[in-house]
């Protein structure tokens, strides 16, 4: 999506490095493509036990939100949870690389695709397509063989985006950077097959679907437990394919001859946000105990419109471990206090970004209505129970106005 590529330069293919939080903070097209796709999940999915999270801003910076999304992520779907995105939380959003390639490779993403292409990156192009109106145009199950008909579905694909507001898609049946943004944040699942012991977003989409075609009637979890692999022999059943319960090229194509819909519009929500409205201003951080020389330390407010609220991250770079401060200090807490009253409006715990390397960061989250721009960001150690030290840094936001 060429919006994503002028908004959140460099473009980087998703999936393509593994993505954590670090100073500075790593930035690109691939950090909003996982941020949007996981605000979208959350609008869509109805866990029973509540979401898996609360929204977050999309800036195209991996920033202590957007850790906190991916540990979020690796809890709900049962991952090791570290915040870092890698191969078995690209997975999760389809997108199978390192040793979760799949169809044989390439991985997805990693070339261009045009008429005479072959491999197993063709094939999940076309079972991307395939699972919305252009499956019409494909004729028949993913083959791996970009042909004539695979280029009609390409073209068809990019006029659809460029009627939902997408900008430089060039209208050929080359599928390049802008074109696998599009894929990567309007179609979700054909990246993998889907069996028993394989949950993730691309489940979510499946089961949606089923959903709409009144075959599934439980929850929308992105778990493809009992009821889900039920759903989809079912589905198979009435279409007169094998009833195997996993989801491959043939039902992909099967799903999509019943959602004629562009794929702009995948899950019946407004899609993608609006993501030329966020808007960001920093304010630096300076030490006021004596204890503390601190090489960076800033306050970055991001405004995001659409889920209204603000997002305020917080990072302090080579400070002092907080244990100067006394033994029983272990971290460090931010809060934001209103500057009329020197209320404490947010108070977020830092986590240190990796053991030893003195990088702190927290991002916490207000309603815009809160007179966030004004108020005053103080650093302070903390014990394990949340008690606050000394000031150790302070800086204000009125500049941000």
């Amino acid at each position: 999506m060429a919006l994503f590529e002028t908004t959140f330069p460099p473009y980087v293919p998703f999936g393509s490095r593994t993505l954590s939080l670090r100073s500075p903070q790593m930035t690109g097209t691939d950090v909003a493509v996982l941020q949007a796709v996981y605000d979208l999940m959350l609008m869509t999915m109805n866990p029973p036990l509540g979401p898996m999270g609360s929204p977050i801003p999309i800036t195209g910076r991996f920033d202590a939100a957007t850790r906190q999304a991916v540990r979020n992520i690796q809890s709900y779907f049962g991952l090791s949870v570290d915040g870092i995105a890698g191969t078995n939380t690209y997975f999760v959003y389809g997108q199978g690389v390192g040793p979760n390639t799949t169809y044989g490779g390439p991985v997805y993403g990693s070339r261009s695709l045009s008429q005479g292409s072959t491999g197993g990156d063709v094939t999940i192009l076309q079972n991307r397509l395939n699972c919305f109106r252009y499956a019409s145009i494909l004729g028949g199950p993913a083959d791996g063989v970009f042909g004539t008909r695979t280029a009609g579905a390409v073209l068809a694909f990019k006029a659809d985006a460029v009627s939902n507001g997408d900008t430089g898609l060039v209208p050929n049946a080359v599928v390049g950077d802008g074109a696998f943004d599009a894929t990567w944040l309007y179609t979700f699942a054909g990246g993998r097959g889907i069996f028993s012991g394989r949950n993730g977003f691309d489940v979510v989409f499946v089961q949606v679907l089923l959903r709409n075609l009144g075959i599934y009637g439980g929850r929308i979890t992105g778990y493809y437990d009992a009821a889900t692999i039920a759903a989809v022999r079912t589905f198979q059943g009435f279409e007169g394919i094998a009833v195997d319960g996993v989801v491959g090229p043939v039902t992909f194509y099967h799903l999509g001859l019943h959602n004629n819909v562009p794929a702009p519009n995948p899950l019946g929500i407004a899609w993608p946000p609006s993501v030329a409205a966020v808007s960001t201003c920093s304010s630096a951080l300076s030490p006021v105990s004596s204890l503390v020389s601190v090489g960076y330390g800033s306050a970055t407010l991001v405004t995001a419109p659409g889920p209204g609220y603000e997002s305020l991250n917080v990072m302090i770079d080579n400070v002092a471990d907080p244990s100067i401060f006394g033994p029983q200090f272990v971290a460090y807490t931010f809060t934001l206090r209103d500057p009329s009253t020197s209320a404490v409006v947010l108070k977020v715990a830092m986590d240190e970004i990796s053991s030893g390397v003195n990088v702190w960061a927290g991002s916490g989250f207000v309603p815009l209505a809160t007179p966030f721009p004004q108020g005053t960001v103080g650093i302070y150690p903390s014990t394990v129970t949340g008690t606050l030290g000394p000031l150790a840094l302070s800086g204000n936001l009125a500049s941000c106005t």
